[in-house]
């Protein structure tokens, strides 16, 4: 971004009260174990009523669950990406990728604001790719190892679904933008004006 670019930027929202909105990574893994936990209870054991599939461990299936596991992690991050680039002003241009080494954690970074109801759609399409949908399709087809893959990322997004949640007051156009080093946002509020 140029010069003339970073001070109109800065001019746009002169006057805005800015809030920061973070959650705590620790919290976050935290809710992502409670949510394996409950989803193991709630999901497996009536998919195991239904299906009562074999349950055979391979060196095969572990092997692939791996390989499957680290491309997940990489499309969850790619998902956010993709729905940032559709909903920013400047596009794909915008998203940037990378990796927190001290929680050996990946993320995907939008450097404008957004609006509330396209930052949280965004947050939430991992979930519900990654997570929700190889669930449903686990309980169509029998799939235990299906219903494994969208537990584990269903719950990989605990993190995004807490700052959906910590956004839930917001009006939907109200803009928010990624914060550059933690999880979570700066929300851009008008000032109310008085005519």
């Amino acid at each position: 971004m140029n010069e003339a670019n970073k001070a109109n930027e800065e001019n746009r929202y002169k006057g805005y009260k800015i809030e920061k909105k973070t959650i705590d990574i620790v919290a976050a893994s935290k809710w992502a174990l409670v949510i394996i936990g409950l989803s193991l209870v709630l999901l497996g054991v009536p998919f195991y009523l239904i299906w009562k599939p074999a349950l055979a461990i391979t060196w095969q299936g572990c092997l692939l669950f791996f390989f499957l596991f680290i491309a997940g992690v990489a499309m969850h991050e790619l998902i956010h990406g993709i729905f940032f680039g559709l909903f920013a002003e400047s596009g794909f241009s915008s998203v940037r990728f990378g990796f927190m080494r001290e929680y050996l954690t990946p993320y995907c970074h939008c450097s404008e604001p957004l609006k509330v109801k396209h930052y949280s759609l965004a947050a939430l399409m991992p979930a519900l790719l990654l997570g929700l949908l190889p669930i449903v399709a686990a309980f169509f087809v029998g799939s235990p190892f299906w219903l494994l893959f969208g537990i584990v990322f269903l719950s990989a997004a605990a993190g995004d679904l807490m700052v959906v949640w910590i956004l839930r007051k917001e009006t939907s156009d109200t803009l928010v933008q990624d914060h550059v080093s933690e999880p979570g946002c700066w929300v851009y509020k008008k000032p109310l004006t008085l005519e």
